[in-house]
């Protein structure tokens, strides 16, 4: 009897084991078919990085230009303002960057020195910690359409709700590639506007986060 439970012990750990290897393949497998559709959960190159987020500013200025005209709260029309100005400026700084392409189709600018070894390890602050954001956001969903300016064209009568609940998880699909690049980049450039980009957007995201939460909602006539 003792010998049977035993065996019966030991199959049920084969079992779970077998499970779990099954499982993992499946997660894999399904991961890598994803990145093709979803940008901001792979590995980007640095070209693909500065693509990508250079189209992910300009739908987040339009919204942004777009609901300035909605808005009667001073608070959220700050926010406004605020993105309007740091991203078109984070626009102009990427398009304008020098960006050649190798045969590794690398990213590379006349400032940088690939040759030197660089830490790549994020370094966390208390943005990360700082509700609604995590310092996890590997797997953020990512909605291809934020990359499309056409994502916008429907919304020019958004309510700040509406504003807020798309803008953050907006913002945290940036957020999440910015921190993927510096796993793998060794260019000054890319690592110093990643890190802004991450340390930004994540003030903005805890600003729409109280934003929304917060008991004291008004609105002005002036604006």
């Amino acid at each position: 009897m003792y010998m049977l439970k035993i065996i019966i012990l030991c199959i049920i750990i084969i079992i779970i084991i077998l499970l779990y290897i099954s499982y993992k393949y499946v997660y894999v497998y399904s991961v890598k078919n994803s990145k093709k559709n979803y940008p901001c959960n792979q590995d980007l190159t640095e070209n693909e990085y500065i693509n990508h987020m250079i189209t992910h500013h300009e739908v987040a200025v339009y919204m942004s230009e777009k609901h300035l005209h909605n808005t009667k709260n001073p608070i959220m029309f700050d926010i406004l303002r605020n993105i309007i100005r740091l991203q078109n400026y984070e626009i102009n700084i990427m398009k304008d960057t020098k960006i050649v392409k190798n045969t590794n189709n690398e990213f590379n600018d006349e400032m940088s020195n690939k040759n030197i070894r660089m830490d790549k390890s994020y370094r966390y602050t208390q943005g990360d910690f700082t509700n609604p954001n995590t310092p996890y956001l590997s797997d953020t969903y990512c909605d291809p359409s934020f990359f499309d300016m056409a994502h916008s064209k429907n919304l020019h009568s958004m309510t700040d709700e509406m504003y807020i609940q798309h803008m953050i998880p907006h913002h945290q699909v940036a957020v999440d590639m910015s921190k993927r690049i510096l796993n793998t980049t060794n260019n000054d450039f890319i690592i110093d506007l990643a890190y802004k980009i991450i340390h930004s957007q994540q003030l903005e995201i805890s600003k729409l986060y109280n934003l929304s939460k917060s008991k004291y909602m008004f609105e002005s006539n002036i604006l």
